[in-house]
Formats: C-alpha cells, sequence, structure tokens
C-alpha cells in the first residue's frame, strides 16, 4: 500500500498513469480473497483501475517439483508481464525493501552463490523496478500509520515453513545482536557487488562474441574451445552461464555442479561426440573446437517436411529459425551480397513447389563447384559439421532435388547463370523467441 500511495502522490509530477494488479496465488483461501478486495477498494478509492489475477501454485509445484514460493515467484512475474503487454504499460513497479534486500542475500549465501546472486534484488530490470528497495521496512510501516493508510498483513508471512520468513524471524534479529545495523549493511554489500558484477557482466558480453555462438537457431549453442580455454578459470565460469541462460527454458540448469562438470568437460582432451548431461535436461557434447549445448526435447522432430511458398517463409520454431523465398532483379554486384544465411539460385529452382525438410539416410547432391554428386554425410564430415549438429541442418528442395543446405552451400545445378538478372533468393535469419 505505501509503494501505491507514493507513485499515486507522483502521479501529475512525473505524467503517471497507474494501473494496480493483484496477484491470487489460491494458497491461502478466504484470506487471499480478503486481500485482493482491500486492494480492489484502495484502488477504487483513488480512482485506479484495478486488475486481478489468479494463478494455481499447486499445480505448478505438483508439475515441476518446485517448493511454493518458487512456483508463487514464477507465475507472479509472468502474470505481470502479460498483464503489462496487454495494458502496453512501460514499467511494473514491485514494493520490495531494504530488508527483503538483505533477506536476499543472506538466502543466496546460505544456499551457495557467486558475486551475481550476492549482488542481490536488482532496483531496475526493464520492464520491473523497486522504487522502495533503499528504504527499510520500519519507515514503510512509520509512513503508513502517519499517513493514516490502512493496510492488512498477508498470515503467511509468519509461517516458519518458509525459509524466507526463518530468516526475517530468526536469523536477521540474531545478528542483528551481533551487529547493530545488519540489514543495511548487507544492503551496502550487495550494491557493492552488484556494480562489480556490471562491470564483468560487460566483460563477459565481450568475450562471449568469439567464445559463444548459436549454431542451430537459438536451441542449441557452441563453446568455441579455443578463446575459452585461453579465459580465466572465474571467466570460463561466466562464459557457461552466459550459455546456459541464452538455451530454451534454462530453469534448473547452471548450478556450481553443472558448470564445475562442464568446465572439466569443456578443458579435456577426449572422444568427439561423447556427451554430458546437466541438470534441467541440457546435453553437452564435445568436439575438439567446441562443445554444443542444447535442452533435450527442445529442437523439432526431424521427419517433418514444410512447404516452402514463393514468396514467403516457413517458421521452424523449434529451432527459432525462419526461412524464406522471393523471386527478384539483381544488379551485377550480387555474389557480393551472398553470405551463409543469404543465397541465389535460378529461378528454375521454382518451378515446382519448395520444401523444407532435414537430413535423411542417403541424402545426396551436387555441392557448389563439385565435379559430381556425393552423399551429405560426407559433405557434412568435410565441412566438419558436428555430428549432434547434422539432423538439424534445414534443407531447401525443389521437386526432391537438394537447392540450398541451409547456411552452407548451394547445389550446382541450381547455381545463378552469367547474364541471369531474375533470381530466387533464399534466406535463413533466427525468428523471435
Amino acid at each position: 500500500m505505501a509503494l501505491l500511495s507514493v507513485l499515486h502522490n507522483l502521479v501529475s509530477t512525473y505524467r503517471l498513469t497507474l494501473f494496480v494488479a493483484h496477484v491470487d496465488h489460491q494458497l491461502r483461501n478466504g484470506e487471499a480473497s480478503r486481500d485482493a478486495a482491500f486492494v480492489e477498494n484502495y484502488a477504487d478509492r483513488l480512482g485506479l483501475p484495478f486488475h486481478r489475477v489468479d494463478v494455481d501454485v499447486k499445480f505448478l509445484k505438483r508439475r515441476t517439483g518446485m517448493s511454493s514460493q518458487q512456483a508463487a515467484r514464477q507465475l507472479r512475474y509472468g502474470a505481470l508481464l502479460s498483464l503489462r503487454d496487454s495494458l502496453a504499460a512501460t514499467h511494473v513497479a514491485l514494493g520490495h525493501t531494504a530488508d527483503d534486500q538483505a533477506e536476499t542475500v543472506l538466502l543466496r549465501l546460505l544456499r551457495g552463490t557467486g558475486p551475481a546472486g550476492l549482488a542481490g534484488i536488482p532496483a531496475m530490470r526493464m520492464p520491473f523496478i523497486r522504487p522502495l528497495l533503499g528504504v527499510h521496512r520500519d519507515s514503510v510501516h512509520l509512513y503508513l500509520v502517519s499517513a493514516g493508510i490502512p493496510w492488512v498483513e498477508d498470515s503467511s508471512n509468519t509461517n516458519r515453513a518458509y525459509q524466507r520468513n526463518r530468516v526475517r524471524l530468526e536469523l536477521m534479529p540474531e545478528m542483528g545482536r551481533y551487529r547493530p545495523g545488519i540489514a543495511r549493511r548487507l544492503r551496502q554489500t550487495a550494491d557493492m557487488l552488484r556494480a562489480d558484477n556490471d562491470v564483468l557482466d560487460e566483460e563477459t558480453a565481450i568475450r562471449a562474441q568469439e567464445s559463444v555462438g548459436h549454431e542451430v537457431g537459438s536451441s542449441m549453442l557452441a563453446i568455441y574451445r579455443p578463446p575459452f580455454m585461453a579465459a580465466p578459470l572465474a571467466m570460463q565460469r561466466r562464459l557457461l552461464r552466459y550459455a546456459l541462460d541464452r538455451l530454451p527454458d534454462p530453469e534448473g540448469a547452471g548450478g556450481f555442479q553443472d558448470i564445475e562438470a562442464l568446465v572439466r568437460f569443456t578443458a579435456s582432451c577426449g572422444r568427439i561426440g561423447r556427451r554430458l548431461t546437466l541438470a534441467g535436461k541440457v546435453m553437452a557434447e564435445w568436439h575438439h573446437d567446441a562443445v554444443l549445448l542444447w535442452k533435450a526435447g527442445m529442437l523439432l522432430a526431424t521427419g517433418m517436411s514444410l512447404t516452402l511458398p514463393v514468396p514467403g517463409f516457413v517458421s521452424l520454431n523449434g529451432l527459432s529459425l525462419s526461412v524464406s523465398a522471393k523471386a527478384l532483379t539483381l544488379d551485377r554486384e550480387w555474389r557480393s551480397q551472398a553470405a551463409p544465411g543469404r543465397t541465389f539460385a535460378c529461378p528454375q529452382a521454382a518451378a515446382t513447389p519448395l520444401t523444407i525438410r532435414f537430413p535423411r539416410p542417403g541424402d545426396c547432391f551436387q555441392p557448389l563447384g563439385a565435379g559430381g554428386s556425393q552423399k551429405l554425410q560426407d559433405f557434412f564430415v568435410n565441412r566438419k559439421v558436428p555430428r549432434a549438429l547434422r539432423p538439424y541442418v534445414p534443407l531447401v528442395l525443389s521437386g526432391g532435388q537438394i537447392v540450398w543446405v541451409v547456411g552452407h552451400r548451394i547445389a550446382e545445378p541450381f547455381k545463378v547463370r552469367e547474364g541471369t538478372r531474375r533470381v530466387l533468393e533464399l534466406t535463413c535469419s533466427e525468428a523471435a523467441r
């Protein structure tokens, strides 16, 4: 209520448009309905629109094995993001205080964490903002009393079954007896570590340009071993976490044990194709120059076949890729416009319906510049395409013949001849996730 009151007082100063949102986790029966009605009544008094969203924490907990608090957090943030999108809002303001920050730092220290975890809760990570993060809970309570603002207490905040409540009610007061002002000192520590972590994040992003790359859209990543091995151990750990965080649905992966196992696996010298399974169903496969990472079950079924219209496109959602085709007229410099994700074929390629599928046993084609046909498998071996990646290289076909091994080579029979101005443009790009 304090956050809502403060923001409402600032409406005219900052020209704010406010919406009030309440997420009901359906865990406290009648009490939750009471809280929702209380917030709705207060929003009505302020003349603000109210939105209530119900989420099923118990169902997610049963399905995933998460704790109640983990499931509630995931559903709450998801609900707020969806509501933000539907309202075309720019920010979502949350009421975390300095005491919440201190408790979070302690919780993460107890569970085991690195600098990023000890940096605590960020004051801003768009679209979420936390205007009260530097204000202690006692000051918030004093503000509510002095301003005559009503509030209700959530009885679950006193339930010692939750670890956060035990930290708040038992550990923090005990630490305060050893060191008065412990919440303020923990918050200051988090502020310092966050500044350090921001610098390291920037350095990680720079190094990741050489060390981490997408191999199949955003569904498969590669850790390129030479630049990775040249980095200090601390940076290697950060690069691996950076990569794991960018896999689709990375929930469960990236703990300390996973990172250390992956560091050893990447640095090892072993058999090409050797695999490692991490938490969260993340798979790693070792190759001489790279280690491939992907989430089991997230890639497309390779038996599919899709029609590619001309003009038009096909989305390969499981790979976060889009393949498009269109006819156009090129100038004399068309060769300079070709790239791994963009090629040009003779217009006769589109004389029959184009299709997209994945490699099958026995596939053959004649690569551009080759004197004869060769097995697609041999082509992949010669190109040093990792074994795990080969089943997911899209193929564009015309009349059953391979026109383009996407991202690699066009077929000789479909090349653009000298003097041809009208061509078929084929492109492959990363689709929005």
